[in-house]
């Protein structure tokens, strides 16, 4: 198998995984890097691969023949990523556990919701650069509410990328606000999920009058 084999693969957003591995294997620059700037898809997916492909790029440097089976090993988990691009998957030694990202997501703005000085949380949508979803692979694709509940969430492996509109009551500050929303969902998704969270990318769309405490996480 070689890298070409990927070439069907797509993420959620759309994104070919055989030219995010290109990018990571080979030291190239993104080929657009104002979407993989703004996609927690592509974000979550780089670090995965860069993780499964380490192996690879440390024997090759080494004076030291590679295992036969090695390149064919990684690849089929670079494969994994397009096939799960809506799940988590843990593996465990009685069997694995999927988590669907709109799960992730829902756990995210529910922690988000709840911290003080928090009006409303929003699902960040997806980069307007992203192609349409006609453009996916053959993974599970789930229905187009189960896409807006996941929106702002990407996830990779046992990572996982989430980026947060948050409307925010009057007389807060907002950076310290913003450094309370990403430590209180780091925390909670991390908790029930064992995921590693690797970025809560927070932006203050606008700020209501009203009380402090928190209002109902949505999304839109």
């Amino acid at each position: 198998m070689t890298r070409a084999d990927l070439g069907a693969d797509r993420l959620p957003c759309g994104a070919s995984v055989d030219s995010l591995l290109e990018q990571v294997a080979d030291g190239a620059p993104p080929s657009d890097p104002q979407h993989q700037r703004d996609c927690p898809h592509c974000r979550a997916a780089v670090h995965e691969l860069r993780g499964l492909w380490e192996p690879v790029r440390a024997l090759a440097a080494a004076e030291v023949a590679v295992p036969p089976d090695l390149v064919t090993k990684v690849m089929l988990q670079v494969r994994a990523l397009a096939r799960d691009g809506w799940h988590t998957v843990i593996a465990g030694p009685l069997g694995s556990t999927r988590i669907a990202t709109w799960v992730v997501a829902a756990l995210a703005r529910s922690a988000a919701g709840r911290v003080p000085g928090v009006a409303l949380t929003l699902g960040r949508a997806g980069p307007v650069t992203a192609p349409a979803t006609g453009a996916l692979g053959t993974g599970a694709s789930p229905t187009g509410r189960r896409r807006r509940d996941a929106r702002g969430v990407g996830v990779a492996g046992a990572n996982v990328v989430i980026i947060l509109d948050v409307v925010a009551a009057y007389g807060h500050d907002l950076n310290l606000l913003g450094d309370a929303v990403r430590a209180a969902v780091i925390r909670h998704v991390q908790a029930l999920t064992g995921l590693t969270v690797l970025e809560v990318n927070v932006t203050m769309v606008d700020v209501v009058e009203g009380g402090a405490t928190a209002g109902t996480p949505e999304t839109f």
